[in-house]
């Protein structure tokens, strides 16, 4: 199912079918080095794969495939997280793209796409992204994004900035 499109993405839910593109896409150390519970084989790539699959029934949301347009090859993937913190929910922004597709702005074009769809498909009124401060690259892509740095906190286990919108 599309849940949206960019000039040169398309975003869509997952399927069963993404699993090898997107084991290579995770088990790339360079892709997963600012990634919480880092995954790094193809079965750890598929109980993440199952865990997305089961946030679009729970939540009618979750991570969704990014592929190119002109050739629907998965370069990564661009949506939306479920977190609790103090008994307080925040949906996140979350984001990983192939090492090869780094640097074109397809980050900030797949987010961009989200954050409207979250906010007039959804109705959601806040997203945050939770980025460690030596993610520089994610950082730049929060504020294109119009999020500000809200506070610092630990989260499991690693300093993290909160960017807001």
């Amino acid at each position: 199912m599309i849940v949206t499109e960019t000039s040169r993405l398309i975003l869509r839910y997952f399927t069963a079918d993404d699993l090898d593109e997107l084991a290579a896409i995770l088990g790339d150390h360079q892709v997963m080095r600012y990634s919480i519970g880092g995954i790094k084989t193809r079965s750890q790539t598929q109980d993440f794969l199952n865990w997305i699959l089961s946030n679009y029934e729970k939540y009618g949301f979750g991570l969704y495939a990014v592929t190119r347009r002109e050739n629907q090859v998965l370069i990564g993937f661009c949506g939306l997280l479920v977190w609790f913190f103090e008994e307080v929910q925040e949906i996140e922004m979350g984001y990983r793209f192939a090492k090869e597709h780094w640097g074109q702005g397809l980050g900030t074009e797949a987010a961009t796409a989200v954050r409207d769809y979250a906010w007039h498909k959804l109705n959601m009124k806040r997203l945050i992204c939770i980025i460690q401060p030596e993610n520089t690259r994610s950082i730049r892509v929060a504020k294109k994004l119009g999020m500000e740095h809200e506070r610092n906190m630990f989260f499991q286990g690693l300093n993290v900035g909160i960017y807001s919108i």
